[in-house]
């Protein structure tokens, strides 16, 4: 038998040790759930408040603005640089539905893409030839003269939560 594996306070080695898989699914989790972080902003459009959404209907999603009477509660922003249009989608749905809402006018739709905000990169020599014809010099310092913001790429979508007036 090998005797070489650590055991921790439970006497199980850190191979076989019934915790260790429970301890990396919420790890992993939790990774996931940073990298695919959707960003939802609220514009409130009317100082009313409405209870919830608590009917069976889900909020719908409207290309146009209807005909039928109704109140703009607010204007829901999302933006994600991980998730697709989709996925803003049903983030800006389940707040409309806190919110009140019966439906979401569709708003703007863009994909925003931003460059590094550094400088391009650059020779330290000056010049072409001025180090024997050889236009760049490798140096300590080289690798700290160009960009460091890599192209960032992010979803932008948003919408107007309606109310339906309801007649009495």
């Amino acid at each position: 038998m090998n005797q070489s594996l650590a055991t921790n306070r439970l006497g199980c080695s850190s191979r076989d040790c019934p915790y260790r898989t429970a301890v990396c699914g919420v790890i992993l989790s939790a990774l996931f759930v940073l990298v695919a972080c959707v960003s939802v902003r609220v514009e409130p459009l009317t100082h009313e408040t409405y209870p919830p959404q608590t009917s069976h209907e889900p909020v719908q999603w409207l290309e146009t603005e209807p005909g039928s009477p109704h109140i703009k509660l607010a204007r829901i922003i999302a933006t994600s640089q991980s998730v697709d249009e989709d996925g803003l989608r049903d983030k800006i749905l389940a707040r409309a539905a806190t919110l009140g809402a019966d439906a979401v006018v569709l708003g703007k739709s863009d994909v925003l893409e931003s460059m590094g905000a550094e400088t391009p990169y650059q020779s330290t020599m000056g010049p072409a030839g001025s180090n024997g014809g050889w236009p760049f010099y490798y140096d300590r310092w080289s690798f700290l003269q160009g960009s460091t913001d890599p192209t960032g790429r992010t979803e932008y979508l948003s919408g107007t939560a309606i109310r339906y007036v309801r007649q009495k």
